[in-house]
């Protein structure tokens, strides 16, 4: 019974942990906005990787500072330390 409770707390914290991250990121997840087409030069792909780096780590700060990411986490810790005790 108890280890039924975990799988169940594990499956619904993951899948919570896997919407809280398209939610926080607002879904952009790693497109490249660039409106470049064809070949692009050095130069605008070093722009482009400045740009794209700044935007995850904003990305990224939203989502360890969101609270919908750390409640998962803390139900896939629960969920393990469950496991261990019906072993």
């Amino acid at each position: 019974m108890l280890k039924q409770i975990s799988d169940y707390l594990f499956m619904g914290s993951l899948l919570i942990l896997l919407i809280s991250i398209f939610v926080v990121t607002g879904s952009r997840g790693m497109t490249n906005s660039s409106n470049a087409t064809g070949a692009t030069t050095d130069l605008q792909m070093d722009h482009d990787h400045k740009k794209i780096m700044e935007k995850q780590d904003t990305m990224l700060s939203k989502l360890l500072k969101s609270y919908l990411f750390w409640i998962p986490i803390v139900g896939i810790i629960v969920s393990i330390i469950l496991s261990k005790i019906t072993l």
